[in-house]
């Protein structure tokens, strides 16, 4: 009995320690009508990010903050086409799971689009936290495991905040995501070496309009309808306590 209670606790107790380094590759476009208006991108290793994982029991906790730069195509107020590097790029997300092979989420996520030194550019930042629910299951062959997840996200009260101007906070359209994610575990010693592709997907429509205060001049805005599409590269090490 009494080595009975010594494995449950144990097994209550335990924990999960990963830390993680990643590169994203950033894929953004803004629709008016079905047309592409502007976009942001970059390729692997211009976004570079830094992530720790925590498991204990059906409990996960994950954080993540990735920096770097990208490039803006698209136009500036004047309507005038410009192609710029934004630099000073970050995101940050961070998500609590509850579950074992279904689990229930809720997660923040932070985008800083940057600016670029092309004279009249600015910085927005997008801005929500989420609830989603995600399945994943483990294969175990020998020394390697695969642990794909599979995700559904649904952001609450979306923002994004314009640093031009009055500075006008804007109530983004319904926003929702979807999130795969493939990790191949190897097995070495007293601890695990993982490599992950992830894919993560946001849509966002169409907010109503607003003001922009600039130069004593009143201009209508809104946010167009977009589409993200994140790819993550990474590694990190699994260690069990």
């Amino acid at each position: 009995m009494k080595k009975i209670s010594i494995f449950v606790a144990v097994s209550l107790f335990a924990m999960d320690f990963n830390p993680y380094f990643f590169s994203v590759k950033e894929n953004y476009k803004e629709y008016i009508s079905g047309v592409i208006v502007d976009k942001d991108y970059n390729s692997f290793f211009d976004l570079y990010g830094i992530g720790i994982k925590v498991k204990q029991n059906i409990f996960k906790f994950s954080l993540e903050y990735a920096y770097g730069n990208a490039i803006y195509d698209g136009a500036n107020q004047t309507g005038n086409k410009i192609k710029a590097k934004e630099n000073n790029v970050y995101i940050i997300n961070s998500l609590l799971s509850i579950g074992k092979l279904l689990s229930f989420d809720l997660g923040y996520r932070y985008w800083d689009r940057g600016s670029s030194n092309y004279e009249g550019d600015y910085e927005e930042k997008y801005y929500w936290p989420y609830i989603g629910i995600s399945f994943n299951y483990n294969y175990n062959i020998k020394n390697f495991s695969f642990k794909p997840i599979f995700s559904y996200q649904y952001a609450i009260d979306p923002k994004l905040k314009i640093l031009l101007g009055n500075n006008p906070t804007i109530d983004l359209g319904n926003t929702i995501g979807y999130k795969i994610e493939f990790p191949i575990y190897y097995q070495f010693k007293n601890f695990k070496f993982y490599a992950f592709y992830r894919y993560q997907y946001w849509h966002i429509n169409a907010s109503n309009t607003y003001i922009l205060k600039l130069n004593n001049q009143e201009y209508p805005i809104f946010e167009p309808e977009s589409e993200t599409i994140n790819q993550y590269l990474g590694v990190g090490l699994n260690f069990n306590f």
